[in-house]
């Protein structure tokens, strides 16, 4: 049934072909990775209206789009630490494990999700013994990034403010500790905010009009 409501959800709101696409791709990588993260909310039960107001309404990041991203990286980026900032129910924990990270924050202001979140990463641990997860309820926005996190994932969780605020935070981690950052970020929208403050383009892809992503790195 859930699955049923996502595809015509995905064909109301953008297209039917894309639903089925999208479909094909939730089935096949929930039964690959093993977790159970499909849905969508609001958040308006859950988040004051001034935070609701610069977020995006929860929906994982699908399958294929979250693969291509990581087939970007490589085992140098593994080595540090993978941050998801708007984690949700924590799909891309389990992506990133099995692409070899082994310490992977997520970071939601949610508390509903962030406790789908944790089940989800003790669940993970059980399977991936070496990795380490972390779920951190809190604003992105004022969320302190730590100096050993090398890549970030994100799915356009918030807005130009709140991506300005993850950026100062960003800069101010990589100043107390010089390191290269690739960013896996799948609907771009506030991709020139990164390009702007030095970050360069070295993967895109966009698939079916609606499904994007890029992969930016500050070297």
């Amino acid at each position: 049934m859930e699955y049923i409501k996502y595809f015509f959800y995905l064909g109301w709101n953008w297209n039917f072909r894309l639903a089925a696409f999208v479909l094909y791709h939730e089935i096949k990588g929930e039964k690959k990775y093993g977790q159970k993260t499909l849905g969508i909310d609001d958040l308006k039960s859950d988040i004051p209206k001034n935070l609701l107001d610069h977020a995006s309404v929860y929906q994982p990041i699908n399958y294929y789009s979250a693969e291509l991203l990581f087939e970007q990286t490589y085992l140098e980026d593994t080595q540090g630490t993978l941050l998801d900032l708007g984690c949700g129910k924590g799909r891309v924990l389990g992506i990133g494990a099995a692409y070899n990270f082994k310490h992977i924050i997520g970071v939601d202001f949610s508390e509903p999700l962030c406790i789908d979140a944790k089940q989800n990463a003790g669940n993970l641990a059980k399977k991936y013994k070496d990795t380490r997860f972390e779920i951190v309820c809190a604003d992105a926005g004022e969320y302190a990034i730590p100096a050993s996190v090398t890549t970030i994932f994100l799915f356009n969780p918030f807005d130009n403010s709140v991506m300005r605020k993850v950026l100062k935070n960003l800069k101010l981690s990589i100043a107390s500790n010089p390191r290269p950052v690739k960013v896996l970020y799948a609907n771009p929208v506030c991709k020139n905010l990164f390009t702007e403050a030095g970050f360069i383009e070295t993967y895109y892809f966009r698939k079916l009009t609606y499904l994007e992503g890029s992969v930016l790195e500050l070297i």
